[in-house]
Parts: structure tokens; sequence; C-alpha cells
């Protein structure tokens, strides 16, 4: 049975979230299916690609763990792509003004809070 898109990221982020951390063989068997062993990894490693989970060398293979709680992945997602469109924009400057630009003044609040704490943590590193 062929599985919708991303719906077997999904299982396996939830697995994760369970499990905190799993090899490629545990989280098919989690799975409970007959995915191939290929198939599974293929997963995890776009996972760890668009830098969802992280992945630890034991021995000849991988362990997964997320990067974040289950719970603040939606937010680690808009973020990652927020830093693909920087990463792949000659104008940089461009995307961030736009996205400014297009905050609500509660959400343009926030963000000013978050780069004052921020910067106050950059000033407080180098000293």
């Amino acid at each position: 049975m062929r599985r919708g898109s991303g719906q077997l990221e999904e299982s396996i982020l939830r697995l994760l979230g369970e499990h905190h951390e799993l090899a490629v063989s545990e989280a098919r068997e989690l799975l409970g299916s007959d995915l191939a062993h290929t198939t599974v990894m293929t997963a995890l490693g776009r996972l760890h690609g668009k830098r969802l989970v992280d992945r630890e060398r034991r021995g000849r293979s991988y362990v997964y763990t997320l990067r974040a709680p289950v719970d603040e992945l939606p937010a680690l997602r808009a973020a990652m792509r927020m830093r693909t469109e920087l990463d792949t924009r000659v104008e940089r400057a461009d995307v961030l003004a736009n996205f400014v630009a297009s905050l609500d003044p509660e959400d343009e609040s926030v963000l000013r809070k978050l780069l004052s704490e921020s910067s106050a943590r950059n000033t407080d590193h180098r000293i």
C-alpha cells in the first residue's frame, strides 16, 4: 500500500517523539509495515537533510533523534523554510524586508523583543 506524500516522514517523527532515539531497523519495526529497510533509511536521511533530525553514528549505522520537541517541529520547519529562502537569494535584505512588512503589529513586537534578546546574548558572549 502506497503512502501519501510526507506520511512516512510524519510517522517517523511521531515515533521519534515517543522513543527519543531510533535506528533505522527500530523505526522500521515500530512502523509495523512491510516497508523496505532502504525506504525507512531514505526517509530518515531526508529528515536529516531537512534538519529536523540529528544523527549519530553508532557502529555501522546511525541513531536518529529529533532536533526539537515534536510540538516545536512546525516552528522549526517554518524557520528552515525561511533559512532556505535567505540562502538562495542574492538580495537577502529583500527577503527579510518583505517578511517584516507582512507582519502584524503583535508579531512585529515579538520579533523586536527576540532580536533585542539575541543582541544582548551576543554582547554577553563577546565580553
